[in-house]
């Protein structure tokens, strides 16, 4: 039973991933949303649930007011971001190959904000 907790854990962070780019993409592109969501073939209530999901588990995280992040040496810089949100005035960058824990200690951080 442990073993399918930590495989929904994971595949619900996964989509937390995607969904929080999509809504900076959308965010980030000058577009209304509408037009967005048309020029991206995604419909516009799909949009809002995932915005509503990504900022519900940023909600759900700020009760954390201060968490650790590991400094992690890489030998190549990596420079693929793969998830990227702002809190406040906080913006908060995942690059490809961060590991779950620092995705764990970068969600608690982020619930400070």
């Amino acid at each position: 039973m442990e073993k399918v907790e930590g495989l929904q854990s994971a595949n619900q962070q996964h989509w937390l991933v995607e969904w929080s780019r999509r809504v900076e993409a959308c965010r980030n592109s000058g577009l209304p949303v509408g037009q967005w969501c048309q020029e991206n073939g995604i419909a516009v209530s799909t949009y809002f649930s995932w915005q509503r999901k990504v900022f519900q588990a940023l909600k759900e995280v700020r009760e954390v007011t201060f968490a650790e992040v590991p400094v992690m040496d890489r030998p190549q810089p990596c420079e693929h971001i793969v998830a990227a949100m702002e809190v406040s005035d906080v913006r908060i960058q995942v690059y490809a190959g961060a590991d779950e824990a620092t995705l764990q200690a970068i969600l608690q951080a982020a619930k400070s904000c």
